[in-house]
């Protein structure tokens, strides 16, 4: 960009200078500095032009560097902002994902109980058991006599026992299955 040869007055001083921004913008920068030494000079009767200028040079300085410093802190928070955002997006697509699991695990479970029961396994046939036999008398002694319970027929859904039945530990015995 080619440079522009701008003129502006300053407290009655005339300047020329060679920039590569517009001429309006210079325009309005030489006029807000000229405003303002002007104010400072009419607040102060003996303020110079030179300490007009360092005054008011001094005021810009402090503005530019709460704005850097404002604008800098405002680049840290959107950056928090962002990371955060990044972070909270990530769990709501874990999320989104977990919520698209459960609903795949809930359409099959219900098409699960919803689904007609498989037909019962065939039971075995049931052999009729022979007749017991009476048992053969046993001699007299004089020992009292134990007898023994007939063996429960063990299911599938009842586990063993024991067929100790003597009341005493020494009498005990276990029938043979």
């Amino acid at each position: 960009m080619p440079a522009n040869k701008v003129r502006f007055a300053i407290c009655g001083t005339t300047y020329t200078i060679s920039t590569t921004d517009s001429e309006e913008y210079v325009l309005s920068l030489a006029e807000k500095l000229d405003g303002d030494m002007n104010q400072m000079m009419a607040a102060s009767r003996t303020a110079s032009v030179a300490t007009a200028a360092i005054i008011t040079a001094l005021g810009y300085l402090d503005e530019l560097k709460k704005s850097t410093t404002g604008a800098d802190n405002m680049r840290a928070q959107i950056r928090d902002y962002l990371e955060d955002a990044a972070k909270a997006k990530l769990a709501a697509e874990e999320a989104h994902r977990e919520v698209e699991r459960l609903r795949r695990e809930i359409s099959y479970l219900k098409d699960a109980a919803t689904a007609p029961a498989p037909a019962p396994a065939a039971e075995p046939e049931k052999k009729e058991e022979p007749a017991e036999e009476p048992e053969p008398e046993a001699p007299e002694t004089d020992e009292p006599e134990v007898k023994a319970e007939e063996p429960v027929k063990e299911t599938a859904a009842r586990a063993p026992r024991s067929r100790s039945h003597a009341r005493n530990p020494q009498d005990a015995f276990v029938l043979p299955d």
